[in-house]
């Protein structure tokens, strides 16, 4: 929470409460970049989905928005309703979406940071800030984050976990983005990192792998106070436990190369 900004929008809601004239258009210069961006990741990794799916023939249901309490949203849940021809292809349709996600997130991160090196002193006040307490829980994330801002001498991560950290729109939408596309390579359930999971393991050893993360995860959000993690957990009990559907082909596994990938 930015103290100038909240002063800001208090203003203006009692200039609106007296029938005054306010301008939000300084607001939605910070907000419009955030949406843009966090929509545009978000965008690329359901076209990688789609197109996938069509050309192996898979069809999807509509994306349903996962909901969370640390993350804009948590996910984009996409189920197959058509047996994929094999492994390779259920592999190809899961590996794709986060990996386009992740690949704009982190150019975003990295394009955002710079650009807050380079605002004025006057736009540098209203810039949103993150605490360094949920820099940290993204490793990548925040690591990035203190090269390009602190020197990479762990400046700013070392903080006290409550000290803000004000960011470019873009760069808190990069670093938003690389934690929930990062969530959908989780090899646990029906999600993204779970159907790579499947492909890669076969459903009886993909189920325990998945439970064997579920339980360390779920020991490691206790230990390490990682809000974003539990609800992660929480709502992927609800939504995503289950395994995805059978292939038509489970006799061959899939290649070296997707393996590696994985």
């Amino acid at each position: 929470e930015n103290p100038a900004v909240m002063e800001k929008l208090r203003g203006a809601a009692e200039v609106a409460q007296n029938g005054g004239v306010y301008d939000l258009t300084w607001f939605n210069e910070l907000l419009i970049p955030l949406l843009v961006t966090l929509g545009a990741a978000q965008g690329f990794h359901e076209l990688a989905h789609l197109s996938v799916a069509w050309l192996k023939q898979i069809k999807l249901t509509a994306p349903t928005i996962l909901p969370s309490q640390s993350l804009p949203y948590l996910s984009f849940q996409n189920r197959i309703k058509t047996s994929p021809k094999g492994y390779a292809d259920l592999f190809d349709l899961a590996f794709v979406g986060p990996i386009a996600g992740l690949t704009v997130s982190f150019i975003a991160l990295l394009g955002g940071l710079q650009l807050t090196t380079t605002v004025d002193p006057a736009t540098a006040q209203l810039l949103p800030s993150l605490p360094v307490g949920y820099l940290t829980q993204s490793t990548l994330g925040g690591t990035i984050v203190d090269l390009v801002l602190g020197g990479g001498d762990g400046i700013l991560i070392n903080q006290d976990a409550a000290t803000q950290v004000p960011l470019h729109p873009v760069a808190v939408a990069g670093f938003l983005g690389l934690i929930i596309h990062a969530l959908d390579l989780v090899p646990v359930g029906s999600t993204d990192g779970g159907r790579m999971s499947q492909a890669v393991l076969g459903r009886v050893w993909h189920l325990t792998f998945s439970s064997l993360v579920f339980i360390v995860l779920l020991f490691s959000s206790f230990t390490s106070n990682n809000g974003v993690l539990l609800g992660f957990l929480l709502v992927n009990s609800f939504t995503q436990r289950d395994m995805e559907i059978p292939c038509r082909n489970e006799v061959d596994k899939v290649e070296l190369p997707r393996a590696v990938a994985a």
